[in-house]
């Protein structure tokens, strides 16, 4: 399958490590003119660099994505740089190790607000800049915790259930002005969000998929280049699981007993 991004141009927010580096790397390769951002100026000269050292140039800058001022201006700077946008990856997020009823209001407002609000806002700059492309791709992240929560990361599933629900109510909205909404579910990947809960139980979690090993980032980012492009033409309102089998049964570790 030749995917050829070589005329779109593509963003991706938390695109400077995880999932959303081994995404702009992807794009890149495919010929896309791609935008990343992250809270912290070093990740995104890191990614940069490592990008360019692999002969990709991709443009970046350190935002705050729950900032409406911040990720509007930014849009509007990758508009004015390279002639508009077509794809927008929503991929920022935060994850809370804690339990709800130790959760501190200002915790649970910085994730909604990285995890949600950066989302909401994603799909009003798809509304303005893509819908003047005659459409394009909004993709969103988010998290098997939208389905079945994790014990102990309560907000982070509260958000990300949030997130899958936008993504259904955006597909309706932007379908008339030929833009697609798509969430992904990744299962567990090994990224630097998830490094400290995997290094205490790397094989439990690897005993809930039905491949019993944990996904890489590059796996992820092979779905979503399908997901940007015209294959994909039909995904639109729904969350694509890549997700390793986790859960499609009770007890998936017992097969390889």
């Amino acid at each position: 399958m030749d995917v050829n991004l070589s005329d779109k141009v593509a963003v991706v927010t938390g695109g400077t490590d995880g999932i959303g580096l081994a995404t702009a790397e992807r794009f890149a390769r495919e010929g896309a003119k791609v935008a990343v951002c992250s809270r912290q100026q070093i990740n995104v000269d890191r990614a940069v660099t490592n990008l360019a050292g692999k002969g990709l140039t991709v443009y970046g800058e350190a935002i705050d994505v729950s900032s409406r001022q911040d990720i509007f201006a930014f849009a509007d700077r990758v508009e004015t740089m390279f002639g508009g946008i077509d794809v927008w990856v929503s991929n920022a997020g935060t994850f809370l190790e804690k339990k709800l009823i130790d959760t501190a209001e200002d915790e649970w407002q910085r994730t909604m607000d990285v995890n949600l609000k950066s989302v909401y806002y994603g799909g009003l700059i798809a509304a303005d800049k893509i819908r003047k492309r005659g459409g394009g791709v909004l993709i969103n992240a988010a998290s098997f915790a939208s389905m079945v929560p994790g014990l102990g990361s309560g907000a982070y599933a509260a958000s990300k259930a949030a997130v899958a629900s936008l993504t259904r109510s955006l597909a309706a909205e932007l379908a008339p002005f030929n833009i697609r909404v798509v969430g992904f579910i990744p299962g567990v990947v090994e990224t630097a969000m998830t490094a400290g809960l995997i290094a205490r139980k790397r094989d439990l979690l690897a005993a809930q998929h039905a491949q019993n090993r944990l996904g890489r980032v590059d796996e992820v980012a092979n779905v979503l280049l399908f997901l940007a492009s015209e294959y994909a033409s039909l995904f639109t309102g729904t969350c694509v699981e890549i997700a390793g089998g986790k859960f499609c049964v009770q007890n998936p570790s017992d097969a390889w007993n």
